[in-house]
């Protein structure tokens, strides 16, 4: 019977496609070549059976068929030797782990090898989505043909949505769908007189799902989206976006791929913009080439026309904070235990002096232009032995927008071994770090940085970290203890004729804490003698993997004065202590305290701090409140929930304020009304886009029918951020 389970696979894949095509634009299906009726069913025998007239061989008793994990049943069945014809009937079901499909009656030709099943209903169990249809006609030549079917992911209580068709063809390669409505509230909102598919892995061209919003930078928005599948290895995606305060704006996306190359190529031109008063244009490309297997080249670019353009035109913070865009050609090639790239970087600036306002866009010096650079990492281990072997190396040559620049070579060669005893691992390394920088003879240079600079500094360490783990009585509950001892020692050498080309401090956290170098870059090795311990506690449920309890403590004791430092960063004296620890307590099944703090002996004085409560009782309900505290940058109230009010409404909202600035820098708040199987949601925003401290206002509306796709504004994504745990499902 392996007909029956090809034929139901193909038949439920080809439903659910249909259906769920419109609201995705491009349909892919693999189905097999093989026709779902095969030759044999001629040899079919009853036993038990009664023989009428006209050579038929009657089943009176309930039928069942078992093939494989489908079950076929049926009231009654008649088998016509001289039409070779069955007649399954009073009642023919068909079930399987994710489908269930119920007909009035079923013929089958066993000749031809054709079907047809009459007055269907079937039920999708892992959307779940159901549907029906009046006849459902398995063709030759594998094709298909279902007359008046119906799709939804409603329930029969609550039939609030659904898709109808007059008639659907499925060939091999193409379908097509008659007279196609969506229904809403039994109101046709949506109707196609034609409608074409892929039913195999082409995709096909057309128009995707349109959206619309408004702002109040842009106005009112309607985005147009137009899907070109110019062969199967290349498609362009083309976006007419009108924006009633600015004009229309022409954006493409154009994606080429072959086994060794893969290239995206975007381009946005907005022709005179009206407020403007000129033509804005945004580029955007990468490339990727493979000549080997171990080489690959790799180009990637941006350029945009003007300094305001994210700023004017993006609908993100983090879009229109953007400062600088990056041009960069690199060779990669890598072995099993090392990699080497050769390239170039550069940059085309949007902004000579960012302002820092609370986003965190803050004054910094313009990025240096390395061109060319290679650098190569290697890491090789002796599974024997334990001995590892760590190289990084580097030689760049760079320049900057105030033209100094010079060439820096620079190598750190590591040799380390571990020893295991009884689970606790003991790492001890010896490090040594070279550089070298030459200046530029031509071009500025400050009167404190010499023509040429060297340092060779040796890097000594001792790691030691054991896992310790303890299961409950009744295997519920997992205790782990994670302590971590690290001992560093960097001899002081003076460094300060190198330039600052890449160097900068990290953001302290648990990891940084065992980092042998404070610094995150090449210009400065930090000098250090320090001792730093540590302790990760957990208490997890394991059935769930839910953490109850986590508890996170640092230390660092600094055993002599830091001498090498960088602008805004504070230097430890001997005998200063660094501090970190985080808590996260399930206090309850619904609620979840998490505290963070980041504090130094030296100025005894918090540097970091962030303290958070998250409640979820359920679905619907979730309260998230937060401070985020960073000396001298941050100082932040944050706030998300999502709270039913009535039957399904929900009322929705997000709001961040920046005490530092005493300015709101993001909120938005909203309505949503949802149902089992629809949804609406309406949110107005304000938020910060200008790096002048303007906002944008806007307002957004997003319909959405589930198992089919959703209108509008996509919305889901400002959900999931601003909310904690949202769940668009």
């Amino acid at each position: 019977m392996n007909w029956i389970d090809s034929c139901m696979k193909k038949r439920k894949a080809y439903i659910l496609m249909i259906f769920v095509f419109m609201s995705s634009g491009v349909g892919e299906m693999v189905h097999s070549q093989n026709a779902c009726l095969i030759n044999g069913l001629g040899d079919l025998r009853f036993s038990d059976a009664s023989n009428g007239l006209n050579n038929e061989s009657k089943l009176n008793n309930e039928i069942r068929i078992t093939s494989g994990i489908n079950i076929i049943t049926a009231g009654q069945a008649v088998y016509d030797e001289g039409g070779s014809s069955i007649t399954a009937s009073k009642g023919v079901t068909f079930e399987s782990p994710n489908l269930f499909i119920e007909g009035q009656e079923a013929l089958i030709n066993t000749d031809d090898e054709t079907a047809i099943l009459k007055n269907t209903h079937y039920f999708f169990s892992d959307i779940p989505a159901r549907g029906s249809s009046e006849e459902f006609r398995i063709e030759e030549d594998n094709q298909f043909i279902l007359i008046k079917p119906t799709y939804t992911t409603c329930n029969q209580l609550d039939q609030s949505w659904e898709l109808i068709a007059d008639e659907i063809l499925i060939k091999e390669d193409e379908g097509e769908a008659k007279n196609i409505a969506l229904r809403f509230k039994n109101i046709p909102v949506l109707f196609l007189p034609r409608l074409t598919f892929p039913t195999n892995d082409d995709r096909k061209s057309g128009f995707l799902v349109p959206s619309f919003g408004s702002s109040s930078k842009r106005g009112l928005e309607i985005e147009i989206p137009y899907y070109w599948n110019i062969a199967p290895n290349i498609d362009l995606k083309t976006t007419v976006n009108w924006m009633k305060k600015r004009g229309a704006d022409m954006k493409s996306e154009l994606r080429f791929l072959t086994p060794k190359q893969k290239v995206f190529i975007e381009l946005n031109h907005l022709p005179s913009d009206d407020l403007f008063n000129d033509d804005r244009t945004y580029s955007r490309v990468n490339y990727q080439f493979n000549p080997s297997l171990n080489t690959q080249i790799e180009i990637s670019g941006e350029y945009a026309s003007d300094t305001s353009y994210f700023e004017d035109l993006s609908q993100s913070t983090n879009e229109s904070s953007r400062t600088h865009l990056a041009r960069d050609i690199v060779f990669k090639s890598f072995g099993k235990n090392w990699l080497m790239n050769i390239g170039m970087t550069n940059y085309q600036m949007l902004d000579n002096q960012p302002e820092c306002l609370a986003i965190e866009i803050c004054d910094q010096d313009d990025p240096y232009r390395l061109k060319p650079y290679m650098n190569f990492n290697g890491n090789w281990q002796s599974k024997e032995s334990n001995i590892n072997l760590d190289v990084n190396a580097e030689l760049i040559s760079f320049d900057h927008f105030q033209n100094k620049g010079g060439k820096r070579i620079r190598n750190r060669t590591t040799l380390s071994k571990i020893f295991n005893f009884s689970g606790i691992k003991v790492k001890p390394s010896i490090g040594i770090d070279y550089a070298k920088f030459k200046a530029d003879s031509i071009g500025f240079r400050p009167e404190h940085i010499e023509a040429d600079a060297k340092r060779t500094i040796p890097i000594y360490s001792l790691d030691v970290r054991a896992n310790l783990i303890k299961i409950s009585n009744d295997d519920d509950i997992r205790h782990s203890l994670q302590p971590r001892v690290m001992a560093v020692h960097i001899p002081y050498e003076d460094q300060s004729d190198f330039p600052f080309i890449d160097t900068l401090m990290p953001d302290f956290n648990y990891f940084q804490l065992f980092n042998e170098n404070r610094f995150i870059g090449n210009d400065r090795i930090g000098d250090t003698s320090k001792i730093s311990y540590g302790i990760v506690a957990k208490r997890t449920r394991i059935q769930s993997g839910k953490d109850l309890i986590e508890f996170t403590l640092g230390q660092t004791l600094h055993l002599r004065d830091e001498k090498i430092g960088i602008p805004g960063d504070s230097l430890r004296n001997s005998g200063s202590l660094t501090n970190l620890a985080s808590l996260n307590i399930a206090m309850t099944e619904s609620l979840n305290l998490k505290l963070d703090h980041y504090w130094d002996s030296d100025v005894d004085q918090l540097k970091r701090s962030q303290i958070g409560i998250e409640y979820r009782n359920s679905k619907s309900k979730h309260l998230n409140l937060s401070y985020r505290f960073r000396k001298q940058s941050i100082k932040q109230l944050h706030g998300t929930f999502s709270w039913p009010i009535r039957n399904q409404w929900s009322f929705i909202g997000h709001y961040k304020y920046s005490i530092k600035d005493r300015k709101t820098i993001d909120q938005f708040f909203g309505l949503n009304y949802e149902t089992c199987c629809w949804s609406i949601s309406a949110v107005s925003r304000k938020h910060l886009i200008y790096r002048n401290g303007e906002t944008d206002s806007s307002f957004s509306i997003q319909f959405m029918l589930k198992g089919l796709g959703e209108f509008g504004t996509p919305i889901n994504r400002l959900f999931e951020d601003g909310i904690f745990a949202y769940d668009e499902s």
